[in-house]
């Protein structure tokens, strides 16, 4: 399980549903949100559900408030295996809120103006990396600290085998992120979303920029130290063009008929990843009942 919270402050993940690839964290298609996948540590802040929580493939991913309950599950687990050593961990701050559903692009006005196509970062959400003696615990970068075992895997591999156990993701699971994947990638070729796709692309050009897709203007500013002004305003006219057009209903219209043909031919084998996700819940709920919460 790779913790977003983790990997946020340690500065060595992109962090949040949004980040995909470059250190710019651009975020974009369908691995903008892995489907059925186990439990994200990453909590989204309270926001209207983005198109991929919309989609029928949805089913078989955890909601925003069974992510939320299994992320404060893990912080607490991993904060009674810091304990055992004398070593400090927050369970109070939530973890970081990440850049929002990306889909199908930019989708979010304040990220926009605040951070163009970045996803926010660690120090923007007030978050600090542990010591370097914690850290090396927390991640299992020692095997004994003061006589002391370590987990295999550190403090955050004990908090995960907690929530899943040992047992390895099912089949359903890789099933379901293709479903996912090929869904979308067919649905570029439908004609209501080529064409929705050029309504953007002139909306784009009547403000003063060019580019073809909507998956294409994060590129630009990948790798880049932050949100410069061109970006900004890059990113706001992205935003707006595809309120304007009304992209995303039309495109996650299409892309949910598809999903709906392929689901039909998979529904029994998925049904496992709904029966994973409930006990990873139960997991969770005895984990918090153990810590009185």
């Amino acid at each position: 399980m790779c913790l977003g919270l983790v990997l946020a402050v340690a500065g060595c993940g992109s962090g949040g549903s949004g980040g995909s690839g470059g250190s710019g964290g651009s975020g974009r298609g369908p691995e903008s949100r892995p489907v059925g996948a186990d439990a994200p540590s990453a909590t989204p802040a309270a926001r209207a559900p983005g198109p991929s929580a919309r989609l029928p493939i949805a089913r078989y991913s955890l909601t925003t408030e069974e992510s939320a309950l299994l992320s404060k599950a893990e912080r607490r687990a991993m904060a009674e295996c810091m304990s055992r050593y004398g070593l400090p961990y927050d369970t109070v701050a939530e973890s970081p809120a990440g850049s929002s559903d990306r889909r199908y692009g930019l989708l979010d006005k304040t990220e926009a103006q605040t951070h163009g196509y970045h996803p926010p970062k660690a120090s923007d959400l007030g978050l600090k990396r542990p010591s370097d003696e914690a850290w090396r615990v927390l991640m299992g970068g020692v095997g004994t600290y003061k006589g002391r075992e370590v987990p295999s895997g550190g403090c955050v591999a004990e908090a995960g085998r907690a929530l899943r156990g040992d047992a390895e993701p099912p089949a359903a699971a890789k099933t379901a992120q293709e479903i996912s994947v090929s869904a979308f990638e067919e649905s570029r070729s439908v004609p209501e979303v080529k064409n929705v796709v050029a309504d953007w692309s002139a909306c784009m050009k009547a403000k003063g920029f060019t580019y073809a897709s909507p998956l294409d203007p994060a590129d630009d500013f990948t790798g880049r130290p932050g949100a410069s002004p061109q970006e900004v305003s890059t990113a706001m006219a992205d935003v707006a063009c595809k309120e304007e057009t009304k992209l995303v209903d039309t495109w996650l219209s299409v892309e949910a008929g598809i999903q709906q043909t392929k689901l039909a031919a998979h529904g029994d084998a998925l049904a496992v990843l709904e029966e994973r996700h409930r006990q990873q819940l139960d997991a969770a709920r005895t984990i918090l009942a153990r810590a009185g919460e």
